[in-house]
């Protein structure tokens, strides 16, 4: 069930109808937000639904023994086990089967087996990583063992579960647990939703056309429409992510929890370590607190810092997708991270001097070098396999292909949209805060229908899935 249908929004409407006189009686809103959520996922299959129980149910008795058994470090790595297991068979043993067999071939061993093509359960790289941190700041003693109830409902909750936001155990339980839910303004919800409905039903969509077969075939198009295909992929997962993470802020805020900030305009970054702040925030942290820092961080002398981060960046790259393009995706961020941070740590005396003489241009270069090498790890990223990307980075320094097909005007306009929502949407969002809190309802209730019918017409009949849906 995708946020932007009618499907989906029939079902809020019954349950927040039902929910809304519930948010001061704790008990009655977590067994009801707990039936939503688990009703919410079982849209998508019974037998992921059947998982996903089965999956929280032994994630929290192995909880249990972490906070009151006797041999806690053993309850904590079986449930690592068992969570890293359970994301592999799912996840990646179709990927290490077929790497396999393609080995065994190319050392001429005969080798016949049929693969299993096992179906990925949605959301189930967002729910196991909730599950391992949980287990991670319990043996900490960061956070005590909740009632199941709590940790079922933090597990299952429905708007963060199928693309998050990550959000944290802690924060989580404390406004569960409150009667004095979440004290939202109905402007910011407006704001939030309507934001979230332009990015994926309207940008996002019609991006959506304008990368499928140039990331597929990219032998069929010239240099010009590649770098167009590769510039319109950088803001369809842009606007394709923050969107969803927009309309589920949106809902949790109707729900009662305080939005996470997901996205904070990334694309005007200088730097790749200031993009990894700006994008996926909530994924970003994770890595920090749950992979770097326990492999080191930064406390082991520069070269232990260096290979941390790499290590932290392949892991995120294999995290996203079960394929060589994803490894290389993780494996050049991390990279880039390590020149990023070997840049800052070169002594002061031999810095290149261009930022003091020339600032206006430091800073353009910088953003420019950062959004390219951005953009061109997406390729990675957004094709099917490392050499279709191969095959694209070709095409973009020289393709027979001769003829310009993507010389739209609507193309422009959208690129050009979204790089003003990511310069200036911050300002863009107070404004229209301040005219969705005008006092006159008639005003906001024609100015919301106004905004909704233009988002509804200048979109598609059908909307194509959310790109972080498939992780």
């Amino acid at each position: 069930m995708l946020f932007p249908t009618y499907q989906f929004l029939v079902f809020f409407l019954i349950l927040f109808s039902a929910i809304v006189s519930l948010k001061h009686q704790v008990d009655l809103y977590k067994i009801v937000l707990l039936l939503s959520s688990l009703l919410f996922y079982s849209f998508w299959s019974f037998d992921f639904l059947f998982l996903l129980i089965l999956g929280t149910t032994y994630n929290y008795i192995i909880l249990r023994a972490v906070c009151h058994g006797k041999h806690k470090k053993l309850a904590l790595i079986s449930g690592l086990i068992f969570n890293i297991a359970n994301l592999g068979i799912f996840k990646y043993c179709n990927f290490f089967v077929t790497s396999l067999f393609d080995l065994l071939n190319q050392l001429n061993i005969s080798a016949s087996f049929q693969v299993l093509q096992i179906l990925i359960p949605v959301g189930v790289s967002f729910y196991t990583f909730r599950m391992i941190s949980h287990l991670i700041d319990c043996y900490q003693t960061k956070i005590s063992c909740p009632k199941f109830i709590d940790y079922a409902t933090y597990i299952t909750y429905f708007p963060q579960i199928a693309s998050g936001p990550i959000s944290r155990a802690p924060e989580f339980y404390s406004q569960l647990n409150s009667p004095q839910k979440y004290d939202y303004k109905i402007e910011e919800v407006i704001v939030l939703i309507l934001s979230g409905l332009f990015k994926k039903y309207t940008l996002s969509s019609f991006l959506f056309n304008f990368t499928q077969l140039p990331f597929k075939v990219p032998q069929q198009y010239s240099s010009i429409d590649l770098i167009l295909a590769v510039i319109s992929y950088s803001c369809l997962i842009y606007v394709d992510f923050s969107g969803y993470s927009d309309l589920a802020n949106g809902i949790s805020c109707l729900l009662g929890f305080k939005p996470i900030v997901n996205f904070n305009m990334p694309y005007q970054s200088l730097s790749l370590q200031e993009f990894w702040k700006r994008w996926h925030i909530s994924l970003s942290e994770w890595l920090r607190d749950y992979v770097y820092i326990p492999l080191g961080g930064n406390k082991h002398g520069k070269l232990r810092k260096y290979v941390n981060l790499f290590c932290t960046m392949a892991i995120g790259g294999f995290w996203h997708g079960a394929g060589l393009n994803f490894i290389v995706w993780g494996a050049i961020h991390g990279l880039g991270l390590v020149v990023n941070h070997l840049c800052r740590d070169i002594p002061q005396a031999i810095h290149f001097k261009i930022d003091y003489l020339y600032p206006k241009t430091a800073r353009f270069l910088s953003w420019l070098f950062t959004f390219s090498f951005v953009s061109g790890s997406w390729i990675f990223f957004g094709t099917p396999n490392w050499e279709t990307a191969i095959h694209v980075f070709q095409g973009i320094i020289h393709s027979a292909v001769k003829s310009f097909q993507f010389n739209f005007w609507q193309l422009y306009l959208v690129i050009a949209v979204i790089g003003a929502m990511n310069f200036w949407g911050d300002r863009i969002a107070k404004i229209l805060l301040i005219v969705f809190s005008l006092k006159n309802i008639f005003f906001r209730v024609v100015l919301v229908s106004l905004f909704v019918y233009a988002i509804l017409m200048l979109g598609p009949s059908t909307v194509p899935p959310f790109i972080y849906f498939n992780f």
